[in-house]
């Protein structure tokens, strides 16, 4: 089977958090399948063979072929820049999906919803069934946070995600939450898949530190609780600080925060610690991919943090699941699924969104019940090998191809106005 697979987030585990694709395109390959991804150039993988031609880089990677488009994108672009950048990857990568070599399915992974419409245009123009990958519930996301405001906008984007839904054989959720939306919306059940994101366990294990971080930071005496990942607005990080300053007023002082990693609300949050003069909080550069594992397992638990907007519930963070897979407790303030999945399992605690002080408490009560925090450790790590390893996660998507193709019938879906 020939699989065309799109996703402007494509990286490899070791320069890039969104590792998804290359997880799955590897076990795609190792049973047989060719796959080409079509993808967009950070300037941050090195393919073999390089052929540059225009924005467009080709050559491969673990044998994989891969395409990719340079269209500039950064987290701190403003709405109007995202949505130029967001454009300018549909319309390439979908003239690149149009006319690259032979395929017998086209599977594009959203976000933006955009995506999409370059999986359709190769899967109409190439006459092969499409699949389409939903890695956050756009444009709800974005309306639930008032990041799009506009009536016409609105109604664009919901004529849009209708339109995609319906075009597509198969849609692929990434968290149940996410399956419980389209169902209600007269999806049917038996159209979409729920495949969620994986616990990279071979990059992250519990036997992986790094000693000399808390040496440097002055950390060794104390309980290190973890964020490392993207800080926007989206993302919360103020709970972190408020709960830093909580600590101090309490006199915990035995508990420091860690948070890595960049994005539009980061020189502000840097801003903010310095001006309370927070010893206990400590905001780091962000840090190449590769590294990523070694302040993990520096941690005694991690945080999974998002700001109090109830859209986010329906989140799959990819944090959550490296920190499964590094074995260590997670802190997370998403209600709902992640919750749930979180004390069914007892990998963890839930706090909730936006609360600091409550954030403070847990920590503060988690620092003084070391064999808890050692028994959730080994729980999570247990959790990611039995239900969310690179292996069983990729095998349900190779399935999923491998029907579609087997049986190309379209599927139809009603859409709601």
């Amino acid at each position: 089977m020939r699989i065309l697979y799109i996703d402007s987030k494509f990286g490899s585990p070791r320069a890039s958090s969104h590792a998804r694709v290359y997880h799955f395109a590897q076990r795609l390959l190792e049973r047989g399948h060719e796959v080409t991804i079509i993808g967009r150039d950070s300037g941050r993988m090195q393919l073999e063979g390089e052929k540059h031609r225009g924005m467009v880089t080709r050559g491969r990677l673990d044998g994989l072929d891969v395409v990719l488009l340079k269209v500039p994108y950064a987290q701190a672009f403003s709405k109007r820049m995202r949505m130029l950048s967001y454009g300018g990857f549909t319309l390439g990568a979908g003239l690149l999906a149009a006319t690259a070599g032979p395929a017998d399915v086209v599977f594009a992974s959203s976000s933006p919803l955009t995506i999409g419409i370059s999986g359709v245009l190769a899967s109409r123009l190439r006459r092969t069934p499409f699949v389409f990958e939903l890695q956050d519930l756009w444009p709800a996301v974005p309306i639930g946070m008032g990041f799009l405001t506009g009536r016409s906008e609105i109604r664009t984007a919901e004529w849009l995600e209708r339109n995609l839904y319906r075009a597509a054989r198969r849609i692929v959720v990434c968290s149940d939450e996410v399956r419980h939306v389209l169902v209600e919306r007269g999806i049917p059940a038996e159209k979409i898949v729920l495949i969620p994101n994986v616990s990279d366990v071979e990059h992250f294990n519990p036997e992986i530190a790094d000693p000399s971080f808390r040496q440097r930071h002055g950390l060794d005496a104390r309980f290190v609780a973890v964020y490392a990942g993207a800080m926007g607005v989206t993302n919360g990080i103020d709970q972190l600080v408020d709960a830093a300053v909580a600590l101090r007023e309490t006199g915990e002082d035995g508990v420091a925060i860690v948070a890595a990693g960049n994005g539009t609300e980061k020189e502000r949050i840097e801003r903010r610690v310095a001006e309370l003069g927070l010893e206990n909080m400590i905001v780091l550069p962000d840090i190449p991919r590769a590294e990523i594992p070694l302040l993990v397992g520096t941690a005694d638990v991690t945080l999974t943090s998002f700001a109090p907007f109830p859209i986010l519930q329906t989140n799959s963070p990819n944090k959550f699941f490296d920190s499964l897979a590094a074995g260590k407790p997670a802190v997370v303030n998403l209600d709902g699924w992640l919750r749930r999945l979180v004390e069914k399992n007892r990998v963890g605690v839930y706090v909730p969104a936006g609360d600091g002080n409550a954030l403070a408490d847990t920590l503060a009560d988690l620092a003084g019940r070391p064999e808890l925090v050692r028994e959730m450790g080994r729980n999570a790590r247990a959790l990611a090998e039995r239900e969310f390893s690179r292996d069983l996660l990729a095998d349900r998507l190779a399935d999923v191809l491998e029907d579609v193709v087997a049986d190309p019938r379209p599927t139809s879906t009603p859409a709601r106005a």
